[in-house]
């Protein structure tokens, strides 16, 4: 039996513009599974991604950003991702420092508004010490 670490599912409304997307624009690569209504994308460390087609009938909600599932991309190059998503078009719709922590969070939206954080990725342990020194 495969076993997977943790995925996620977002319905989207076209989805070959979100497949381009989350392959080419945040380097995804290949999807796993691929077909005209569910993609999945994986990452090495077993993370799955899932774009599901909305059906024609079903509503998704008419929102701003906030109040939208979000889910957090961590990479080892902030600077580049953000010049990557800079140079297809996408800006931050939020970007702070987290002062106490000492690292950098980003709000980008995909084509369909749905958001996601970007920030550096820290091992488990360096979080760990980082949270420790501040409570």
């Amino acid at each position: 039996m495969e076993e997977n670490v943790f995925g996620i599912i977002i319905k989207v409304e076209n989805i070959d513009i979100c497949r381009s997307f989350y392959r080419d624009v945040l380097g995804f690569g290949p999807p796993v599974m691929d077909s005209n209504f569910w993609i999945e994308f994986q990452t090495p460390e077993g993370f799955s991604l899932f774009l599901e087609k909305k059906k024609d009938t079903e509503k998704l909600p008419d929102t701003d950003w906030h109040g939208k599932i979000s889910w957090l991309y961590k990479v080892n190059d902030i600077d580049k991702m953000i010049e990557r998503l800079k140079s297809y078009g996408h800006e931050p719709v939020e970007d702070e420092e987290d002062q106490k922590l000492g690292f950098r969070v980003y709000v980008f939206c995909d084509p369909e508004g749905n958001p996601f954080y970007l920030t550096k990725a820290v091992s488990r342990e360096e979080l760990e010490q980082l949270l420790n020194n501040i409570y």
